[in-house]
């Protein structure tokens, strides 16, 4: 398109505009997307593109806006809306907290005093299996025991730490009248 071409297209846009922008919105469906699409074809029509000469004005800047318009919304339609940018910040954080900090801290400090007060043995075979990773049956055969007596101590101990931290934590608060007014 020759300079001269672009002039009058852009001419015939300003000319034409109502009809063009009534044929584009009954189109598209919206009065607002057919304006955005007849000011990009104008914008379009200022810049550096070199095609040839139009027979048909009208129709080519019809076609023009509707190309647009489906381009901005394939564009759109790649964005994320609302909701979906709504639902992607609500994702819990992971982190721990203070809180879970303290309870975490808490509860093994329990599960350190359940198992200092253990039998040896059931000690021992504990912190082969959950420290060490050992299977109950190597554990079993390295200390010369049943595999049955190896579960059964796994197991006891298991129900030991789980009542102790079911148990209601009790925390110690100051008896200082000094800090109560």
């Amino acid at each position: 398109m020759t300079d001269s071409s672009q002039t009058r297209l852009r001419g015939h846009l300003v000319a034409h505009y109502d009809t063009l922008l009534s044929r584009v919105s009954a189109r598209l469906g919206s009065r607002e997307r057919a304006r955005d699409a007849l000011q990009d074809a104008f914008v379009k029509l200022s810049g550096d593109a070199v095609l040839e000469d139009v027979r048909h004005p009208t129709t080519y800047l019809f076609r023009m806006a509707l190309n647009i318009a489906a381009n901005a919304r394939r564009k759109d339609s790649r964005l994320l809306g609302f909701d979906e940018v709504s639902s992607l910040l609500d994702v819990p954080d992971e982190a721990a907290d203070p809180l879970r900090v303290m309870e975490a801290r808490s509860d093994i400090r329990i599960v350190k005093q359940v198992m200092a007060a253990m039998s040896p043995r059931r000690f021992q075979i504990c912190s082969e299996a959950w420290l060490d990773g050992e299977s109950t049956q190597d554990i079993a055969q390295r200390r010369r025991m049943s595999l049955r007596t190896v579960q059964h101590e796994l197991r006891q101990a298991s129900m030991e730490i789980q009542r102790a931290l079911a148990r209601p934590k009790v925390v110690a608060l100051r008896q200082s009248g000094s800090d109560v007014s």
